[in-house]
């Protein structure tokens, strides 16, 4: 274990009490999940703070933004696989959205009961400025790592996300 590691009192209290209620648990590895969600949630919550929400987004707001801003106009269920949200998720927080004239719904010509979403050029305008916004955190976030170890790391995330949960998640791309 790292002295950054050792440091941590949280998880070093629930490192002994895993350890001590499942034998059998591999500590590295439940160091490595335990680390890898407090360090995304931490990062998540900060951004949202400091850079969603001053621009009148949520953190799923931003999310669907950005999706559609970097795939084009989608169905409501692509959105949710794509952004990571469920489909109740999608569609509450696209109502939101569409509230604040940042994307808009239309339907199929062919099929009626498809709806696609789309950015407005305010919708643009915010993901671009909010995206900034978030890219200047993500600086000061990873500034104590190498180039070579924020692309070892990248790398080893990527393979996570591609590894299915429980049974698959589908593609993601």
């Amino acid at each position: 274990m790292t002295d950054e590691l050792r440091s941590d009192p949280f998880l070093e209290r629930a490192t002994a009490k895993v350890a001590d209620a499942l034998p059998d648990v591999d500590l590295d590895l439940f160091r490595l999940s335990f680390v890898l969600t407090r360090a995304a949630n931490r990062f998540s919550r900060h951004v949202e703070s400091t850079v969603h929400r001053p621009r009148g987004l949520t953190t799923a707001g931003f999310r669907i933004l950005f999706t559609l801003w970097s795939s084009g106009p989608l169905p409501a269920h692509r959105i949710a696989l794509l952004a990571g949200l469920s489909r109740a998720s999608v569609s509450s927080v696209v109502n939101t959205l569409e509230r604040d004239g940042r994307v808009e719904r239309t339907r199929g010509d062919d099929d009626r009961r498809v709806v696609t979403v789309s950015l407005t050029p305010p919708g643009e305008t915010a993901v671009r400025e909010t995206y900034e916004g978030q890219y200047a955190l993500e600086q000061t976030q990873y500034e104590g790592l190498s180039p070579t170890e924020r692309a070892a790391l990248a790398e080893a995330l990527a393979t996570l996300i591609g590894t299915p949960l429980g049974g698959g998640v589908g593609d993601l791309t």
